[in-house]
């Protein structure tokens, strides 16, 4: 009796095993973004649409505004210290059903010199809602990129990450599309960086 208990609680712990080695591996980060997303956050990168606010199903309205400030960190080699600012205005008549979704986003990233590294806006085209944070994906629809000379962002697509602290402090994220790294309606990056100044308001 003994041994056939001692036969199944080791049965028992190989089965445990074998399902913590089959969760997904990490996306890796790329190695060249404007304000890229760290290597610590980028398998956060396919993370899945905010859940719904309302229990009910995700029904009704939701929206996301204001401006987000904030300074790379070491993270982002190359560009740490550059400010950057971050503005969307997104509402949507029903939780990430694209077809009621309407607004505008604009990203500005100056180098710690003074030099432009790229500064582009869009339509958004899907947002999702839950509890204090929202996710807007979108598409760029002008572009200024002299840091990256040649490289066309205009139409490319974004996802923007925003977590609702209220006076705590507020905290955000992105993915860049147009650097290879996916981009699908309402999915996006966990909020990873902290603002330094500004506000969002997360409502749904």
């Amino acid at each position: 009796m003994n041994r056939r208990l001692a036969t199944a609680a080791v049965s028992l712990l190989l089965l445990t095993a074998t399902a913590a080695t089959a969760a997904p591996a990490a996306v890796a980060a790329p190695t060249t973004t404007v304000a890229p997303v760290p290597a610590a956050q980028a398998s956060a990168a396919q993370a899945s649409a905010a859940e719904p606010a309302d229990p009910a199903g995700g029904f009704g309205p939701v929206s996301v505004r204001g401006t987000g400030n904030t300074v790379l960190t070491t993270a982002f080699q190359g560009f740490e210290g550059d400010p950057v600012q971050i503005s969307v205005d997104a509402r949507t008549s029903t939780n990430t059903d694209p077809r009621g979704t309407a607004g505008h986003f604009h990203v500005r990233h100056v180098h710690t010199d003074g030099r432009l590294v790229a500064d582009f806006e869009g339509d958004i085209t899907c947002l999702a809602v839950g509890s204090r944070e929202a996710i807007a994906t979108g598409v760029i629809t002008k572009s200024e990129a002299p840091w990256f000379p040649g490289l066309e962002l205009t139409g490319q697509k974004v996802a923007l990450s925003v977590e609702d602290n209220g006076r705590r402090g507020d905290r955000m994220g992105w993915v860049w599309g147009v650097f290879g790294q996916p981009v699908s309606d309402c999915q996006g990056t966990v909020p990873f960086i902290r603002t330094t100044s500004g506000d969002f308001s997360v409502r749904g």
